[in-house]
């Protein structure tokens, strides 16, 4: 029996796929996507064969921008205009791995997270001869260090309220400040004039020009210290000049810039946009005088924050960038893959190390050199006895592999074990006894007598073991030795017993489904639903139950004689039974309705069903006050659900309709923006109420109760009874809606002037009055208003031809057709 039960987690398991390892490269994806689009095959089949080999979503849809931007002819270069306006580089997504593996039936869940990504990352896949040709990772070709200058997070501006450095060089145009102090008081200031000047009150002109302030300061205390004997002089510069700097060469606007004299050649190439698309990073040369003072390499800067070769301009210096030498593509699993200005000199090893070295999980052992020069392609495998000695060229792409995704030392345990997982195959885990003991045994539920051992053959296909866990635990049968990515599954008996239930309906306080449980009664089931209700019967009680040959067997029993505790006499329930808790014949339940208003006695009161009047209810309250008006009483009702199924019916006619009217007034009313939407409202009023007012006549009533007047109350009437009112409200399509004063005896067309509109014959037609009670009536000529009443007046509208229907219905179907459209574009 217990085998038996076992059988088809047996053999699920031998139907489930194996864990996922991600042998596919990138071509073979491209490969199966295209080829199983052109024999049509389904997409989500397509999806569970990419998850079952562990392809990730986001491994997917990166490939898939990959081949979206090589179509669409993108590349990572910019052109700097006359706009200096910069912006930062998007992001770029990292790979993931998928969540899980597939369940026991050998399929993914077509609701999971991964399932529902890989969907959308496979939606409009490339496919085709440009596809099916991708040789390498492409990359964009993003040059390390060039957006250094085309950063606006960046500002190469020299600090201008520092102190000045005493090797600074005065020149033109600098403004200085001569300071005496002590036994003179005195403050000089100048502005060097184009001949090297200043002018000193009672002195003369004093030459400071191509001296250095440290310089300068002793010039001025040798000339003036005979005129300010024991006195201090001081010289500081305030307003610096500007240079005249030439940036010449690959940059991205060479020219003639004017600087600050603080200027570094930094802030002159950001001024000139940085270097070209074939500019050099690492060899800008500076000149002065014809001479060549400094040759900068801004990866001495970028990568180990050296100064050395970024000197302080003069005017006239000339700044010259080269061309680069070698350009050297590191893809794949670097810390930093982008491209490398190299110089020839230079090695592989020193490019990985600008790279930043290798990935976490970089293939360390050998990469890949594909060389572009000479007649045809070179292919190179740099490892660690050339990394050092390798030289670069110009072109070169380095590609870096991924370690595989698979395991050299792993056993995997699943099913009915307290520790399931992976586990390291080594010295404390080489047979399937040890690793049991190791995950801390099986648990209480396991099925021992048949376990699986799946194992991968030297081809990478699957075979399986059949292992008898409970021999091998007790020792009776040789233990199994385990091997590298063996897969160990521990089927269980509580899976199935956990889609056992007990379903119980009628009239119990908590009716549901129960997970079965051996020995389980009908007493007992009764009380778990929270026992039986007033209205349930306790000798109509069944038991339906399916039988062996599939026939459905009803048991009638009878609680009453079941009540026992020993269990001798009471109903066992086997799985699946279903328990029938019938109601009472004859049982009804209390019904009540609510009185509220000038009446004696408010409050609830307990009915009859189908048999209390108004006049009975009215009379159990103690009848109406002397406050009561004369026709305000009436009755709000629930609806029912037919009634609320007629009612939507109705609201549903009538918004076509005043949908339709809408249109063709805005037709008819030129210059017009807003349009009469009372009856709209009136729409949406009636579509949140479910309840509505039932008119009542209460003198009849009360002069004869009993009568075909006298309403029939059901469970959950709200009886209002009006007090006397003495105004009369004006509503619906009407220039001043509200209240006024009643006046007895007047008629409709003095509260219709009362409410701004002309009384005239085809107005009154379109009015309506509301009695107190609810009862509306239309026009009758001279008739008198009751205190309390509403009067509503309908707007005028001519009666739709069937032309006219025709065409509001295909006005609603084209509105809803454009905004399901839109929806469609914004959810794409």
């Amino acid at each position: 029996m217990r085998f038996s039960k076992a059988i088809p987690f047996l053999l699920s398991m031998l139907l489930m796929p194996s864990l996922a390892w991600a042998d596919m490269t990138d071509q073979q994806i491209i490969k199966y996507v295209t080829e199983q689009t052109a024999k049509g095959t389904s997409q989500a089949e397509m999806v569970q064969y990419l998850l079952s080999q562990g392809v990730s979503p986001q491994r997917l849809q990166q490939l898939k921008s990959k081949l979206s931007k090589k179509g669409n002819g993108q590349n990572g270069g910019r052109v700097v205009g006359d706009n200096r306006t910069r912006t930062t580089n998007a992001g770029q997504s990292t790979q993931g791995r998928i969540v899980g593996t597939a369940e026991k039936n050998g399929k993914f869940d077509e609701n999971g997270q991964d399932f529902l990504s890989m969907e959308s990352a496979l939606a409009d896949f490339p496919t085709g001869k440009e596809a099916e040709e991708e040789q390498m990772p492409v990359y964009e070709k993003k040059v390390f260090g060039r957006e250094m200058f085309a950063n606006e997070n960046i500002k190469f501006e020299p600090n201008m309220n520092i102190a000045t450095p005493a090797n600074y060089v005065l020149g033109a145009g600098d403004q200085v400040f001569v300071d005496v102090y002590g036994a003179s008081q005195v403050s000089i200031e100048g502005t060097i004039s184009p001949d090297g000047d200043i002018i000193v009150e009672g002195y003369g002109p004093l030459h400071l020009s191509g001296l250095t302030v440290e310089q300068a300061n002793q010039r001025v205390r040798t000339k003036l210290g005979a005129f300010y004997a024991d006195s201090k002089i001081k010289l500081s510069v305030g307003q610096t000049r500007t240079i005249q700097v030439n940036v010449m060469g690959e940059v991205k606007v060479p020219g003639s810039y004017t600087l600050s004299a603080f200027a570094s050649a930094f802030h002159a190439l950001y001024s000139a946009g940085g270097v070209s698309e074939v500019g050099s990073l690492r060899t800008i040369k500076l000149y002065r005088d014809n001479k060549l003072v400094s040759n900068i390499d801004l990866y001495d800067y970028i990568l180990n924050g050296q100064l050395s070769g970024d000197i302080k301009l003069q005017d006239n210096d000339v700044l010259v960038v080269s061309p680069y030498e070698a350009l050297v593509n590191i893809s794949g699993k670097a810390k930093r893959p982008m491209f490398y200005e190299m110089k020839p000199s230079e090695t592989i090893g020193k490019a990985l190390e600008y790279a930043g070295g290798f990935a976490g999980d970089a293939y360390t052992k050998s990469m890949r050199l594909v060389r572009m020069g000479g007649d045809k392609m070179q292919v190179f495998n740099i490892d660690a006895s050339n990394l050092g000695s390798f030289l670069v060229a110009d072109g070169d792409s380095v590609y870096i592999d991924s370690v595989l995704v698979r395991y050299e030392n792993m056993v995997d345990l699943q099913g009915a074990v307290f520790r399931p997982g992976m586990y390291q195959l080594g010295e404390q885990i080489t047979s399937v006894k040890s690793l049991l003991e190791y995950a801390g045994g099986v648990t209480e539920y396991a099925f021992t007598n048949h376990a699986v051992l799946r194992r991968r053959r030297a081809d990478r296909s699957l075979e399986v073991l059949p292992i008898d866990l409970e021999g091998v635990l007790k020792g009776s049968k040789a233990d199994v030795k385990l091997q590298n990515e063996d897969e160990l599954f521990v089927p269980d008996r509580q899976s199935a017993q956990e889609s056992q239930t007990l379903t119980i309906r009628g009239e119990v306080y908590q009716p549901g489904i129960y997970e079965f449980a051996h020995n389980t009664t009908v007493e007992d089931l009764v009380l778990l639903a929270g026992g039986l209700k007033e209205s349930a019967s306790t000798t109509k009680v069944t038991v339906a139950r399916r039988e062996k040959d599939g026939q459905i067997k009803n048991i009638t029993l009878d609680l009453s004689k079941n009540l026992s505790v020993d269990g001798k006499s009471a109903f066992v329930l086997e799985p699946y039974d279903v328990v029938m808790v019938k109601r009472l014949e004859g049982f009804e339940e209390p019904q009540t309705v609510h009185i509220e208003g000038e009446v004696n006695f408010q409050g609830d009161f307990s009915i009859s069903k189908g048999h209390n009047l108004l006049s009975d209810v009215l009379a159990m309250a103690g009848g109406l006050t002397e406050k009561a008006a004369a026709n305000g009483v009436y009755v709000l009702r629930q609806m029912s659900e037919d009634e609320l199924r007629i009612r939507q019916k109705r609201l549903d006619t009538d918004r076509y309709s005043s949908t339709y009217y809408a249109i063709q007034r805005s037709s008819q009313m030129q210059g017009v923006t807003s349009l009469p939407i009372s009856d709209s409202l009136l729409i949406v009023r009636d579509m949140r109420e479910d309840f509505y007012k039932v008119a009542v006549d209460i003198q009849k009533i009360l002069k004869k109760p009993g009568c075909k007047e006298d309403l029939v109350l059901r469970d959950g009437d709200r009886i209002v009874v009006e007090g006397q009112i003495n105004t009369v409200k004006l509503g619906g399509s009407v220039p001043y809606a509200g209240a006024v004063p009643y006046v007895e005896g007047k008629t409709l067309k003095y509260y219709l002037r009362q409410a701004g509109i002309r009384p005239t014959r085809q107005n009154r037609k379109l009015a309506y009055v509301i009695a107190p009670n609810g009862q509306a009536s239309s026009y009758r000529r001279f008739q008198r208003i009751q205190p309390g009443s509403e009067i509503y007046q309908r707007e005028s509208r001519a009666e739709m031809t069937t032309d006219q229907k025709v065409n509001m219905w295909i006005a609603a179907a084209s509105t809803f057709a454009t905004a399901a459209a839109v929806v469609i574009s914004v959810l794409k």
